[in-house]
Formats: C-alpha cells, structure tokens, sequence
C-alpha cells in the first residue's frame, strides 16, 4: 500500500474501506469503465456553465452577489480538475483517480461554502466512498 499524501486520505480510508461495506468486483469495474466519460460529460457541462456565467457575470456584479464570483471560481477549478483526470481515468492509472479526488474534495468544500449543509456531506459520502472502492483498480 502507498503511503496516503492527499488531504485527508489517511483520516478517510478507514472509514470508506473498512467501517462501509466494499462494493462487488463488477460494480466497481462498472465505475471504472464509465469514470472517464462521466469526467467528459462534466468537462462539457462545466465549460459550458463556465461560459453562461461569464456573459451573466455582469449582472451579478450589479446585484453585489460576491457568492456568484466564488461559485464561478470552483466551477473553473472542478472543471480544469476534472479535465485532467481524463487521460488518467482513460489509461487507469493513480494520477487520474487524484485528480477526481481532488475534484471531489473541491466540489464538497464549494457546497460547505455555499452553506449547502447537507447536500455537501451526502455529496462527500457518496463520492468519498464510490473513489476509495475503485482506488486499487488505478496503479
């Protein structure tokens, strides 16, 4: 096992591999198979909203909407995070899967943020748990 270098990894592996059940080999090959195009959909997706908000973004200016910027913000990291992960996702290696984590972890901190309680920590769930079960299918 690699020694844990992400934020958090270590306190989380405990709690995703160990105190949850561990998901079938073949559900876990399913999320394998379908990471890098979910990462795809979400690029595209993201670009696109990247590029709404840019011609709204003038709106919310006037409006004083200091959140919309801060959104926007994460929006553009996620999405650049996602669109790393591709290649690594593609060709199944540990690169492609620390940048989803990334992504992850971006997009829970964003939703604490924004005061989205308990959507961030469903959102954390989920995701934390479905990334530590594929993690050893990524060298």
């Amino acid at each position: 096992m690699e020694p844990n270098s992400l934020p958090l990894e270590k306190e989380l592996e405990p709690i995703f591999l160990k105190q949850l059940p561990a998901f079938p080999d073949n559900v876990k090959d399913l999320f394998v198979k379908i990471a890098p195009f979910l990462a795809i959909i979400w690029v595209i997706f993201g670009v696109a909203g990247v590029g709404l908000t840019a011609i709204l973004s003038p709106f919310a200016w006037f409006s004083g909407s200091l959140l919309y910027g801060i959104g926007m913000l994460f929006l553009l990291v996620m999405v650049v995070l996602d669109g790393l992960a591709i290649p690594g996702l593609l060709n199944k290696t540990k690169a492609g899967w620390t940048w989803i984590y990334y992504a992850q972890f971006a997009s829970v901190v964003f939703s604490l943020l924004m005061g989205n309680w308990i959507g961030g920590i469903i959102r954390a769930f989920i995701g934390f748990w479905i990334l530590f079960q594929i993690r050893e299918k990524y060298s």
